[in-house]
């Protein structure tokens, strides 16, 4: 009876691991390899479209920008520009000053550099209650916009102090340079310099926000293209589970005939043996093919799609929180954005929705990765019908 018992266990547990591994590995209705085609496929589907979304509200910003913001700031840009070249203008001439008398269209340049100076100390002074009128007639009501432009108040003060002291020098060199040589302090040209720095400091931090805008598109659209695209392709053990399947139908055949008397224990014993340990060699061969073929290659996928996605949603955390700082204080408009992003809500664990955190899905997947490899190994070596098994086939 004891060998009766054994023999059964043992085909049992053989039948169960080949039913397990059809169910959760070779059926496609039903396999991990199916699951997991739909999980990657899931979180792709997710993340292009928290791409999309994003891409639609920089489409929003990129407006606002372009109806109320982009005149004043190109405005303004283009002044110190010229402003720039203008001094760089006047520092030639203020060096001819020095050796002979000026000539008229010398005179002139220095005359329109102390115009746009003017200009531009008056374009300052009023900027930010521009920006801010138009903020108040925008069509989005103060929302989406950035009414720091760079947030550029050190270099607008700096910039003020540096045009101030220009301006009084040539108000007061101008009069003399059309008549006489005119000496002119070394400071006058290290003030030059240090003016046109604070024309480009200004105009670069003008120009930073649309900047931020338009490296956020191109990173989006980059994005588009590439998220996710992860293919899980996995073919069945094809090598070892025919063979497998031959064993249990083996295995099967010799407890009937036990069981029937149509075979002597000596003849049983004989025939485990012979052909006992190749059974098990059988086994431990098809779930090394499974492990390595299935589950490291999901494990690797896995761990690369992690990074993949944290990389994406760090990086758009980070782009949305550089260009809150722009915008009013109260304007929470990108940090609610950000929370109805469905990467923040609690997981559904269902491969069919497209909305799902990757984290508990990852542990979700290992652990049931994990469970059935521990499953098999029990089927096999360590339960106690495994182990009755295992005994009777050495």
């Amino acid at each position: 009876m004891e060998t009766v018992l054994l023999l059964t266990n043992t085909v049992d547990a053989h039948r169960e691991m080949l039913l397990k591994i059809e169910a959760d590995v070779v059926d496609t209705g039903t396999s991990w390899p199916t699951a997991l085609s739909k999980f990657f496929t899931s979180l792709g589907d997710m993340m292009r479209g928290h791409i999309e979304d994003s891409i639609g509200l920089l489409r929003l910003l990129n407006d606002v920008y372009t109806k109320d913001v982009d005149y004043l700031v190109t405005s303004l840009s283009t002044q110190l520009q010229d402003c720039s070249n203008l001094l760089a203008d006047a520092h030639i001439i203020a060096i001819h000053a020095q050796s002979r008398e000026l000539w008229s269209a010398e005179v002139d340049r220095l005359q329109l550099l102390l115009e746009s100076l003017e200009y531009v100390y008056y374009t300052l002074d009023y900027f930010d209650l521009m920006l801010n009128d138009e903020a108040l007639n925008s069509s989005y009501q103060w929302h989406y916009f950035p009414i720091r432009i760079g947030d550029c108040v050190h270099a607008h003060r700096t910039l003020f102090r540096s045009i101030y002291f220009q301006y009084d020098w040539l108000d007061e060199f101008i009069p003399t340079v059309d008549a006489v040589v005119t000496p002119v302090d070394p400071a006058v040209f290290d003030s030059m310099t240090h003016l046109r720095g604070d024309l480009a400091n200004l105009s670069k931090c003008l120009l930073s926000y649309k900047k931020q805008l338009d490296n956020f598109e191109v990173w989006l659209y980059s994005l588009m293209a590439s998220a996710l695209n992860a293919d899980f392709n996995y073919e069945p053990p094809t090598t070892w589970l025919p063979k497998f399947t031959m064993d249990g139908q083996w295995l099967e055949s010799i407890s009937s005939q036990y069981i029937a008397n149509s075979l002597s224990k000596l003849e049983l014993a004989t025939d485990l043996h012979a052909n006992g340990s190749e059974v098990l060699t059988t086994a431990d061969r098809l779930y090394a093919d499974i492990e390595q073929s299935l589950f490291v290659k999901a494990s690797n996928l896995i761990d690369e799609q992690e990074a993949g996605m944290v990389s994406f949603y760090d990086g758009l955390m980070q782009r949305f929180t550089s260009l809150q700082r722009y915008m009013f204080d109260n304007d929470t408009s990108l940090e609610e954005f950000m929370r109805h992003v469905s990467i923040w809500r609690m997981p559904v664990v269902n491969f069919q929705k497209s909305q799902v955190l990757l984290l508990p899905l990852v542990i979700y997947v290992q652990l049931h990765l994990s469970q059935f490899m521990k499953e098999i190994v029990q089927l096999c070596k360590s339960s106690k019908r495994s182990s009755a098994h295992c005994t009777l086939l050495v």
